[in-house]
């Protein structure tokens, strides 16, 4: 599957403003919003894009943020994965390799709601085996967006996953014009 500049260019406007409007994402490129609209759609269809609504956790009453880090026997993963992901706290539930094949992320109302839920997940998941937690009370970046004090966002540092393997972080800085040397696509005849 190619993703051409303008595809690039569409991915990293969105990342800076998902909320932008066709039109404006044209304007920012230099083309029509039908053309945004279509290559938006060719790259929801392809999976490469999804778009969710996100808020500031703190302002939100949820300021606390848990990474639980656990075993399934991997008959039950999809049964408890599937479980997992409708609790109102679940941020991301994922099935992954390593010493533990299951992560889950949840945003909670303080810390001590950490074992409350801990404790709530053992029991009705009893071959779910919590092996590790991380717990953060303050998050500087997420998705790619600065965030203050409260959980708003400051800024964003869009992800460019086209650069090149070994490219110093410093050059993944915010730049004025995140698309600068990016062709834009031509306009349709």
């Amino acid at each position: 599957m190619d993703i051409s500049p303008f595809d690039r260019a569409v991915l990293i406007r969105l990342a800076v403003d998902g909320r932008a409007s066709y039109q404006e994402l044209a304007t920012a490129l230099d083309t029509s919003a039908s053309t945004v609209k279509r290559r938006i759609d060719r790259l929801v269809q392809l999976g490469l894009i999804t778009f969710r609504c996100d808020f500031s956790r703190p302002l939100g009453g949820w300021p606390v943020a848990v990474t639980f880090c656990g075993r399934v026997p991997p008959a039950d993963l999809p049964e408890v994965g599937q479980a997992l992901v409708r609790y109102p706290q679940t941020r991301n539930c994922a099935a992954v390799s390593g010493p533990y094949n299951l992560i889950l992320e949840a945003s909670l109302h303080s810390l001590n709601d950490v074992l409350r839920f801990e404790t709530q997940l053992a029991t009705a998941h009893p071959s779910l085996d919590i092996v590790d937690r991380a717990v953060m009370l303050r998050q500087d970046k997420l998705l790619g967006h600065l965030l203050d004090p409260q959980g708003r966002s400051l800024g964003v540092v869009p992800a460019d996953l086209w650069s090149a393997p070994g490219t110093p972080a410093s050059e993944h800085r915010r730049t004025p014009d995140p698309l600068a040397g990016l062709p834009p696509e031509p306009h349709p005849s």
